[in-house]
């Protein structure tokens, strides 16, 4: 396993330390999330709605985070319903419950792999011409290297892997390394005249992780089940991803393989 995500899973073990957790609980947790994030990048280039144990979800960004999560035995969709019955968006939805069920930061050092990851102003929602609309976008984080969170999310068109740098909101890339994904269009003349900035750095609003402690009595993240994903595909184990290659579907492409393409600096 690099050095870099075994530091982010081993910071992720002390803080879901509580009071009244055991240690197995605890690397539960912990295998849960490096499932989260291996299950994310499985559904790479999917394009359509998800099905997931029978459910349906949306093909756009929230029903690819509530799919990650119902695929490894999280109801997620159920705690987006009971924290915020009547919020106007997935996105919207998906924070508040993890604000009711877990914890939410704006911590740069604080990711790790599993962990949702939200955006502002992605796109202009309410069509008024102004920066003004919070949580329009959201991803799971696969892991975090050098300062650089490395995120899948549904784009556009399909399941991607993007990169954000808080450090570096500004900057696109270093050399060959992206640094921070456009997450807007910055060929459209409206969006650059709505926002000029369009990179993840610089539109990120907060991370979430579910916290066991505060879920309802009858969820329980310690042994939840892996399941099929989109197409019936398999995510691999934790285990799995832990021996596996860099360049396996656990982990496709290095932080550093993530390459930006000619023009785009």
């Amino acid at each position: 396993m690099p050095l870099a995500r075994l530091l982010a899973l081993s910071v992720l073990v002390a803080a879901c330390a509580g009071p009244g957790r055991t240690l197995q609980a605890d690397l539960a947790f912990v295998d849960l999330q490096a499932r989260l994030a291996a299950r994310a990048s499985a559904f790479e280039a999917h394009a359509g709605a998800f099905e997931v144990r029978g459910a349906r979800f949306n093909p756009d960004c929230s029903g690819f985070v509530e799919a990650v999560y119902e695929a490894e035995g999280v109801p997620l969709r159920r705690l987006m319903t009971l924290a915020a019955p009547r919020a106007s968006s997935g996105v919207e939805a998906a924070f508040h419950a993890m604000e009711r069920f877990g914890t939410v930061s704006r911590d740069a050092s604080w990711p790790a792999p599993g962990d949702l990851v939200f955006f502002d102003d992605t796109y202009d929602r309410n069509g008024n011409g102004v920066p003004d609309d919070p949580l329009t976008h959201v991803g799971v984080v696969e892991w975090v290297e050098d300062g650089t969170v490395v995120f899948m999310h549904r784009g556009g068109r399909a399941v991607a892997r993007a990169a954000m740098t808080p450090g570096a909101p500004a900057v696109a890339a270093s050399g060959e390394r992206v640094l921070n994904s456009p997450l807007r269009d910055k060929r459209a003349a409206a969006s650059r005249a709505w926002r000029p900035d369009v990179l993840a750095g610089a539109l990120f609003a907060a991370y979430g992780r579910l916290d066991p402690a505060k879920l309802p009595p009858d969820v329980s993240l310690d042994h939840a089940p892996g399941a099929a994903g989109a197409g019936g595909a398999s995510a691999p184990s934790s285990a799995t991803c832990a021996a596996a290659a860099p360049k396996s579907s656990c982990e496709s492409r290095r932080t550093t393989g993530i390459t930006a393409p000619a023009g785009s600096r």
